[in-house]
């Protein structure tokens, strides 16, 4: 029985015991037990017989529609309820066996008008909520779906299906970690695939433990051994249980699926366990299983980078090139590979080149005007990222004012206003990134709005408290306005931290970060 067939014949037997206790006839009675026993062959004749004699018996009306419906005469059903309606518009139980029938027929629109009638007569009516969960739900009004679910008496979780929307619409609404609670109480019983649908809703809301854990229960008797597998290990290295998952990979890698995506995700567990050789081995084994993924290239190049192996990233980057000549990003991280070395010329030419083989990429001009503005080519950066002024990527807006910054926009300079404006349009694509708003404060402070300008460096201070710079132009600003406390504050701040990165550097500590996220 599927779940919508066996969310009816709850509904159905719910009302059944009431008009069987109110309605003493003998045959009545008798048709009613062979209901409760699903022999409709006979139930259905002995109530038509009654019906023939008495059209207007409501109840006898609503138990053949009963019959018909858990017998799966969904639509002759439907007629029944309607004619009790007719007799009676406010006969409850076949209203709500109505709305049920509509539901068993795909008729959402009249079944949820139905249910909201019934609401308004019963409103605690639990059936009624459940189905309008139910609709909520695929109507994606996920918190009404929370509402109504929650005031249908314990129903949906008694069906893993329904509980697993309940746990969704928690979700969505906000509350995940109720929604792990409530999975990780599913019926017992619960199949293999409840189980691993808990697992892949948990992993979407990021709670990796209690997803590893419904993945685990889905092993035993899911239809795809790896897939379940493949996600269990997803889950334990988002939740850095690195040896389990180890574990884990190497079991399925013994069972035969020897898949790329499988050695990747397992030379992140090696890393991460310290086992630098065996994750470099991963990768390569990746990348002879599928030599036209760049991804598996990438990502043994970073580890490359991670461990500062120029010579073999280079030697990785050389092979990835030849087997995949358009592959931008291997390009861009081969450049980052050369500007690590201090080639920063030789650098430029990879970021330049990949601009060209990805025109319609954010990342290349990014890339390419971060190493020009370490080689003090202001103006080349700013005209390359003019070209993409257009693209939603803060990166961009944020690195063209910096080009036009170092170039010595001074305040009230067309240039000066059109870094500000640059700026101002990096902090609303991004609000997150502090890195524009300290720019954005230290150009606001040489225009003599200190008060704007503290409002960026707060904020910047706020996403980065290692912000060392916004605390030292804050400082500054408190001090001039007399706020000697918090001037102090910040000021001893500044004098715990490390000495201040050095600005000639400005590529080095923003290169290879940028890179690896663009790479994502």
């Amino acid at each position: 029985m599927d779940r919508p067939t066996r969310m009816a014949a709850l509904a159905g037997l719910f009302v059944l015991a009431w008009v069987a206790w109110s309605q003493p006839q003998p045959a009545y009675t008798e048709a009613a037990v062979y209901v409760q026993q699903a022999r409709y062959d006979l139930a259905i004749p002995l109530i038509e017989k009654i019906l023939a004699s008495s059209p207007r018996d409501l109840k006898a009306r609503n138990l053949l529609g009963i019959a018909l419906l858990s017998s799966g005469r969904k639509a002759e059903a439907g007629v029944q309820f309607q004619k009790a309606l007719e007799i009676d518009p406010g006969f409850r139980p076949a209203l709500k066996n109505l709305a049920v029938t509509e539901m068993e027929l795909d008729r959402q629109k009249p079944a949820k008008a139905h249910f909201e009638q019934l609401l308004k007569l019963v409103p605690n009516d639990p059936v009624a909520h459940l189905y309008m969960g139910e609709i909520s739900f695929t109507e994606h009004r996920y918190g009404d779906a929370v509402a109504h679910y929650e005031q249908s008496g314990g129903q949906h979780l008694k069906s893993p299906a329904v509980t697993l929307h309940y746990a969704r619409s928690l979700v969505e609404s906000g509350k995940a970690a109720v929604a792990q609670q409530v999975l990780e109480q599913l019926p017992p019983g619960s199949d293999a695939e409840s189980h691993f649908d808990a697992g892949m809703l948990l992993a979407g809301a990021k709670r990796y433990d209690a997803a590893a854990r419904q993945f685990q229960l889905a092993q035993n008797g899911y239809p795809d051994q790896y897939q379940v597998g493949f996600n269990l290990i997803v889950a334990l290295v988002e939740s850095h249980n690195n040896a389990a998952a180890i574990r884990a990979g190497e079991q399925l890698l013994a069972q035969g699926h020897r898949k790329a995506e499988l050695y990747n995700l397992l030379s992140r567990a090696y890393e991460a366990d310290g086992r630098t050789q065996q994750a470099y081995d991963a990768l390569r084994a990746a990348t002879q299983i599928d030599p036209q993924d760049e991804v598996n290239y990438l990502d043994l190049m970073s580890l490359c980078l991670i461990h500062e192996n120029w010579d073999l990233s280079l030697e990785i980057a050389d092979v990835a090139l030849i087997r995949i000549p358009q592959a931008y990003r291997v390009r861009l991280q081969r450049g980052a590979v050369l500007a690590m070395q201090g080639k920063m010329e030789d650098a430029e030419k990879e970021f330049l080149t990949a601009a060209q083989v990805a025109p319609q990429a954010d990342l290349p001009p990014v890339v390419l005007a971060l190493a020009q503005i370490d080689m003090s080519k202001f103006a080349e950066a700013a005209d390359v990222l003019r070209a993409h002024r257009a693209s939603k990527d803060y990166r961009v807006h944020w690195l063209l004012a910096e080009a036009l910054s170092r170039a010595g926009a001074e305040p009230g300079s067309a240039a000066e206003k059109e870094a500000v404006a640059e700026l101002q349009q990096a902090v609303r694509l991004n609000p997150g990134a502090s890195q524009p708003r300290v720019l954005l404060g230290k150009m606001l402070i040489k225009r003599g709005d200190a008060a704007a300008a503290a409002v960026q460096l707060e904020e910047a201070l706020k996403l980065d408290p290692e912000e060392m710079s916004a605390a030292y132009q804050l400082a500054m600003i408190y001090r001039d306005r007399g706020n000697t406390k918090r001037a102090e504050e910040l000021a001893e701040k500044v004098g715990k931290a490390r000495a201040a990165p050095d600005p000639s550097q400005f590529a080095h500590r923003n290169l290879v970060k940028i890179i690896r996220e663009g790479s994502k």
